[in-house]
C-alpha cells in the first residue's frame, strides 16, 4: 500500500512480513521504540559497527543484490540477537540501495549511506556526526519508495515488501525569532549596558566626592578653641609718641601673632572708662564707652574687622560687680510704683464720689440713659501710669541690656558676665539671662565664672546658668601639686558640667586678671609652658593669659607697691625681629609698668602653636566628652600624679589615643610608666623630641618639660 505523505511530515516504512512469529514481533516493537527515540533526539540515533560489517551483511541481510539472486531467509530475531541492535542492522539494510530514492536523494539520508556496503562505512563517518551537521536536512529511517526496489527484481523472487507509514510533524526550517533585527537588537543591548555601567561608576564617584572625609562630631566655633585673654594696657603701646600705655590699635598690630599662635577667640578685659586708668581699671564709669587712653571707637572698629578677617572671634569682659548694684533700680520702680498706686486710688475715689453723687439724683427708671452716660466717659490715662507701665520691663531699666546692644552693634561676638555670682540670688535672674541671651543669639556666647554655678541655690537659677550660658570659667590653680590638679580637675570632669551634653562647655584658665603669673607662683620658673599645655589637653576650651605662652613673670616694682593687684599685668615681652627694635613701646618711651623681663629659656618654646594645630584637627582632644548610651562620659583620665608627674590620657572611640606628660618638678625624674603604656610617638614637645618614639619602659623628663605622645593602637 502506498499513501501519499504530506509536505510537513516525515515517512517511516515499518515491514510486515517478520510479524509472522512472536520474534518478528518483538524485533519490530523494539524496533518503533528505538526509531522513536531517534527521531526526538538524533544523539540517541545508533550507528552500525564498523568492524563487523561484513558479519553484519551475512547474517542480517534479507536480500543479497538487486540481480535476481534469491533471498535467503534468516533465522527470526531472539532475545540475543535484538541485544546486539539486529533489528537496526535490518532497518539499515533493508534502506540500502545503490539506487536513488524518490523522495529524498540518498546524499541527504544519512541511514541510507550508512550501510550501502562495506567499504563506504569504512569511508564515511559515524551516523552520529552525520546526523550532527545535518540537522535541516529531512530525517527518514525507511523510504516509501523503497518498496519500487522489489518490483524490478529479475527472479521475480518474494513479493513486494509492503510497509507501514508512520507520520511525525517535520520541524519547521524558519523560526520566527530568525526575522527578528538582531544587528539593532545587539546594539539596543550593547549601549544599554553601557549607559548602566556609565551610570553606576558615576553614582559611586559622586558618593566618594560628597562624603565627608572627617568623621568627627560637630563642634561650634567656641568649642574647644583655644582662647586668649587680653589686658590691653599692657599688650602692645602703638603710639609714635608713646604714652607707656597699650591700645587697641597695638592690638591689631599683633593679630598675626594671635593667629599664629593658633589663637580662635580673643578676649578683652578692662576697656571701659575708669578713673586713674589702668592702675585702677576696676573703678568703671559705664559700660557703653570705651577708655580714651586705648583708642577710639573708630579704632575699635577697624580692630573689630581686622579680627574678623582672620576667621577669629571678640569677646569681651563686662565688669557687672560692683558698678552694678542689682539687675533692675529697686528705688525707682518702688517710687513709680507708688505713684501709680496713689494715683489709681485717687481715680478710683473719685470715679466712686461721683457715681455716689449723681445716684440719687437719678430717677430709678433713666437706667440705661445712666449706662450711655457711663459709657460716653473716657477712661482717665494720665502720664504716671504710662511711666509705671514702660518701667515693667526689666530689661530698659537694666544697664547690662543697654551694654550688650551697643557692643554687638559694634561687632563683638560674645560677652564675660564677671561677678554674676553676686545676682543669682534675685528673683528676676532668670528672666534676666534669658533676654541677654536672647539678644545675642546662636552664634555669639555668654561665659560666667563657676562661682555663679555653684552659687546658685534656687532651681530656677542654676537651670538659667546651664541653659543660657555657653562657657563656665574654671580656674585651675597649679601651685600645690600634681595630685591638687587631680583632684580639681576630678571635681569638673565628673560634676554637674558633664551630665548632659547641652550643658555648658568648660573654660580653662590657667592665669588671669585676679592672679598671680603662673612663672611666680610655681617652683619651677620655666614651667609656664608645660601649666599652659596641661591647660590644652583638658576637654573643653582652653585660655591663656597673654605672656604665659612664653612665661613672664610679675613685675618686682618700687612704685607700685601700694597696689599688688597689678603686679602680674607686667607689659608683654616682644623679641625684636628686625632693626626697628620694636617692643612694648617705642624707643625712649617709659611704660606704665616696668617692662618684663626677657622669660627663662625652655625647650617648649613654639609648643603651644603646635598643641593649637593638634588640638583643632585631633577627635580626642577638641571634644568635651563621648556619647554612649545617653550617657556623657569625660574623654579624660588622669592616669598618674605622683612624684610631681602628671599623666593625663584622652581617647575616643575608634581613634588613637594621646597622653600628656609633664614633669612640673625641680628636678629630672625617670620612670617606668610600662604599667600604663607600652609607647608611642612625640607629636608635640621638645624640639629633639619630636617624631620620635619613646618607650614608658624608662621615661627620662627633665624638670619643667612636657609633651603629648600619640599612642600605638
Amino acid at each position: 500500500m502506498n499513501i501519499p505523505k504530506p509536505e510537513g511530515l516525515l515517512s517511516v516504512v515499518l515491514p510486515t512480513e517478520l510479524a509472522s512469529s512472536s520474534s518478528s514481533r518483538q524485533l519490530i516493537i523494539n524496533q518503533d521504540q528505538q526509531d522513536e527515540e531517534a527521531s526526538d533526539c538524533p544523539l540517541l540515533t545508533p550507528s552500525p559497527p564498523t568492524i563487523r560489517t561484513d558479519d553484519a551483511l551475512e547474517s542480517g541481510a534479507i536480500f543479497v543484490s538487486l540481480e535476481g539472486n534469491p533471498v535467503e531467509s534468516i533465522p527470526p530475531p531472539t532475545l540475543e540477537n535484538i541485544n546486539r541492535e539486529d533489528g537496526l542492522e535490518f532497518m539499515s539494510i533493508l534502506n540500502s540501495s545503490s539506487k536513488v530514492l524518490n523522495d529524498e536523494p540518498s546524499s541527504r539520508d544519512p541511514m541510507v549511506e550508512s550501510t550501502t556496503s562495506g567499504s563506504s562505512s569504512d569511508t564515511n563517518g559515524p551516523v552520529c556526526a552525520q546526523l550532527l551537521t545535518q540537522l535541516n536536512t529531512a530525517y527518514q529511517h525507511l523510504a516509501p519508495d523503497a518498496q519500487a526496489l522489489f518490483y524490478n527484481q529479475e527472479n521475480g523472487g518474494k513479493p513486494p515488501l509492503v510497509g507501514i507509514q508512520l507520520v511525525v510533524p517535520k520541524p519547521p526550517k524558519d523560526y520566527r525569532f530568525m526575522k527578528w533585527n538582531w544587528p539593532f537588537i545587539r546594539k539596543t543591548c550593547f549601549w544599554s549596558l553601557m549607559s548602566v555601567l556609565a551610570g553606576c561608576t558615576a553614582l559611586v564617584i559622586g558618593v566618594i566626592a560628597t562624603m565627608p572625609k572627617k568623621c568627627d562630631p560637630p563642634v561650634q566655633w567656641w568649642q574647644g578653641s583655644v582662647f586668649y585673654e587680653i589686658f590691653p594696657a599692657s599688650f602692645q603701646d602703638s603710639s609714635k609718641g608713646g604714652d607707656g600705655i597699650g591700645d587697641i590699635r597695638g592690638i591689631t598690630m599683633r593679630l598675626d601673632y594671635l593667629k599664629m599662635l593658633g589663637v580662635r577667640g580673643i578676649r578683652l578685659n578692662s576697656i571701659f572708662p575708669a578713673v586713674h586708668y589702668p592702675e585702677h581699671y576696676s573703678n568703671i564709669d559705664n559700660l557703653t564707652d570705651l577708655n580714651k587712653e586705648l583708642g577710639t571707637l573708630e579704632d575699635f572698629a577697624t580692630f573689630v574687622r581686622e579680627v574678623h578677617r582672620r576667621n577669629m572671634s571678640l569677646i569681651l569682659d563686662l565688669p557687672l560687680h560692683p558698678f552694678v548694684k542689682t539687675l533692675y533700680d529697686e528705688n525707682a520702680t518702688a517710687e513709680k510704683s507708688n505713684k501709680t498706686d496713689r494715683s489709681s486710688r485717687e481715680r478710683r475715689d473719685a470715679t466712686d464720689g461721683t457715681v455716689l453723687q449723681e445716684t440719687p439724683a437719678t430717677p430709678p427708671t433713666s437706667l440705661e440713659a445712666i449706662r450711655e452716660a457711663l459709657s460716653s466717659i473716657p477712661p482717665p490715662v494720665d502720664e504716671p501710669r504710662q511711666q509705671a507701665l514702660a518701667s515693667n520691663d526689666i530689661s530698659a531699666e537694666n544697664p547690662v541690656t543697654s551694654a550688650i546692644k551697643i557692643w554687638l552693634q559694634r561687632g563683638v561676638d560674645g560677652f564675660y558676665l564677671k561677678g554674676l555670682e553676686h545676682y543669682v540670688h534675685e528673683e528676676s535672674f532668670p528672666s534676666s539671662l534669658g533676654h541677654w541671651k536672647s539678644l545675642l543669639g546662636p552664634d555669639r556666647i555668654l561665659i560666667c565664672h563657676v562661682d555663679a554655678l555653684n552659687a546658685a541655690k534656687s532651681v530656677a537659677a542654676r537651670n538659667s546658668i546651664l541653659v543660657r550660658m555657653d562657657l563656665v570659667d574654671v580656674t585651675l590653680r597649679i601651685a600645690n601639686g600634681t595630685k591638687e590638679i587631680k583632684r580639681q580637675v576630678e571635681n569638673v570632669t565628673k560634676g554637674l558640667l558633664f551630665e548632659k551634653p547641652g550643658y555648658p562647655w568648660v573654660h580653662w584658665s590657667i592665669g588671669g586678671l585676679d592672679f598671680k603669673r603662673v612663672a611666680s607662683i610655681i617652683t619651677v620658673k620655666n614651667a609656664t609652658i608645660a601649666a599652659s599645655l596641661l591647660g590644652m589637653m583638658l576637654p573643653g576650651t582652653p585660655s591663656i593669659f597673654y605672656g604665659d605662652e612664653i612665661g613672664i613673670l610679675d613685675c618686682e616694682c618700687e612704685d607700685h607697691q601700694d597696689i599688688p593687684h597689678v603686679h602680674n599685668l607686667a607689659p608683654m615681652y616682644w623679641e625684636t625681629n628686625d632693626s626697628t627694635d620694636h617692643k612694648f613701646s617705642s624707643m625712649g618711651v617709659t611704660s606704665w609698668l616696668p617692662e618684663a623681663t626677657k622669660p627663662l629659656e625652655t625647650s617648649l618654646i613654639g609648643s603651644i602653636a603646635e598643641m593649637a594645630s593638634l588640638r583643632s584637627q585631633t577627635t580626642p582632644i577638641y571634644v568635651k566628652a563621648v556619647l554612649k548610651e545617653n550617657q556623657v562620659l569625660a574623654n579624660c583620665d588622669i592616669r598618674y600624679a605622683g612624684d610631681e608627674i602628671i599623666v593625663i590620657e584622652r581617647w575616643y572611640p575608634r581613634r588613637n589615643s594621646y597622653v600628656f606628660l609633664a614633669n612640673l618638678g625641680n628636678r629630672t625624674q625617670t620612670k617606668d610608666l610600662s604599667f600604663l603604656y607600652y609607647g608611642g610617638q612625640v607629636v608635640v614637645g621638645p624640639s629633639y623630641r619630636l617624631n620620635q618614639d619613646v618607650y614608658f619602659k624608662e621615661l627620662i623628663v627633665p624638670p619643667g618639660e612636657a609633651f603629648v605622645i600619640k599612642l600605638d593602637k
